[in-house]
């Protein structure tokens, strides 16, 4: 199955090498392209303005670090064919991603993995040719579900250091153009190796670790969190709401064939698959523009919103009445118009291993022994961390500006 010869050109990695058919194959499926029209942060394209990369390419890029992760020794042992699935786990992983990608789950209440699976394991083209090269779709699954029965391959692609945040770390800060997160990945991947089933690294590896994680810890504060694109998601979230009501009222809508195919979601009820993998990017926003046109006065205004970039302000020192009683003068709806969050601190690390995934990154110490990254490093957030220990949070509100 390996004796396969492209090349796809990546601004990340380079030349990203399909070494077998089967990997071409699914890449040219009907589920794997609707992927080109998903972007990979939301709403990070709003404050990056090259943000716009898309789950396509980073699929291939986890893809790609997989398959520099198995030419390690120590990763020889593992079966052929659980090689080739830990690979296509790598490159699906994120097949299921809805429109505006985690947007558009806190949007709808629903998890791009449950529908990963689905696709994986449905009448899809994905599934039809997993078979034709005689790939267990349920092991594929399991592997992006983290339950496979072998902890190597869950480790690979979803793990505290895995192939999945190597890639979206480089690529999110490459194409943010920020340099939170410029990760020596050759040099973390080409020292990991294999013992007692778990995943290991050389003491020399724990400086590019520590960089890692605290890149990691960068973009969440610096990029995942922005502001704007918080306020993106709320201004989603309350489109959807408005959306939702109306539909619930008996609205007619002008745009009857949009609300048919959204209709599941509004009555809280699973979307069929045929109808999900219509959705994308473009298809929400073609929506939303025909939303701005309904002779509804707030589900206009919110539709323009989105499309002219004017979303709600973001304030930290705010008292929640107050804000509720200025809505109010306003004549605007506070359930449209106002969302207090609270947002906990992110932790650099954990290495809990009280829950039922162990997460903690294994370390060769200078001694020969197997030690947590907790052990042997010297950054106060890496080494002290606790499951118990309460994060910091703070509460935030967002509503309009002009406020």
């Amino acid at each position: 199955m390996s004796n396969f010869n492209k090349f796809i050109r990546d601004s990340v990695h380079g030349d990203i090498h399909l070494q077998e058919k089967i990997i071409y194959e699914l890449i040219n499926t009907y589920e794997y392209q609707r992927l080109r029209r998903i972007t990979q942060l939301g709403g990070g394209q709003f404050v990056f303005p090259s943000a716009n990369h898309t789950r396509f390419s980073h699929g291939l890029g986890v893809y790609h670090l997989i398959c520099k992760f198995l030419e390690n020794s120590g990763f020889d042992t593992l079966p052929e064919m659980q090689k080739i699935e830990v690979k296509v786990a790598g490159l699906l992983h994120d097949i299921g991603h809805g429109p505006f990608s985690h947007s558009f789950e806190g949007v709808t209440g629903t998890k791009h993995e449950e529908f990963s699976q689905e696709i994986i394991t449905g009448a899809t083209e994905i599934n039809e040719i997993l078979l034709k090269y005689k790939v267990n779709p349920e092991n594929v699954a399991a592997i992006i579900g983290g339950v496979h029965k072998n902890p190597i391959l869950n480790s690979l692609v979803s793990s505290q250091l895995d192939a999945d945040r190597l890639d979206y770390l480089t690529r999110d800060s490459y194409n943010c153009g920020v340099n939170y997160s410029k990760l020596d990945i050759d040099w973390i991947v080409r020292h990991a190796t294999v013992v007692d089933d778990k995943i290991v690294y050389p003491q020399k590896t724990v400086y590019a670790i520590e960089s890692y994680l605290l890149g990691r810890y960068h973009m969440y504060q610096q990029v995942y969190r922005h502001p704007v694109s918080i306020s993106f998601d709320v201004i989603l979230k309350k489109w959807f709401k408005r959306l939702t009501d109306l539909f619930n009222q008996g609205f007619k809508f002008l745009n009857q064939e949009d609300v048919k195919l959204f209709e599941a979601f509004f009555l809280k009820q699973k979307i069929s698959l045929e109808n999900y993998l219509k959705l994308d990017d473009y298809t929400l926003i073609d929506f939303i523009k025909k939303c701005s046109k309904e002779n509804d006065k707030i589900l206009a205004d919110l539709s323009l919103r989105i499309i002219k970039r004017d979303f709600f302000g973001y304030f930290t020192e705010t008292e929640y009445q107050s804000v509720e009683d200025k809505i109010q003068k306003l004549n605007l709806d506070s359930d449209y118009y106002l969302e207090k969050l609270t947002l906990s601190s992110v932790a650099m690390y954990n290495h809990d291993n009280k829950v039922s995934k162990d997460e903690t990154i294994y370390i060769v110490d200078k001694f020969g022994k197997i030690v947590g990254l907790e052990k042997v490093s010297q950054i106060a957030a890496i080494k002290d961390f606790s499951k118990d220990k309460k994060l910091n949070s703070e509460n935030i509100y967002i509503f309009p500006k002009i406020m």
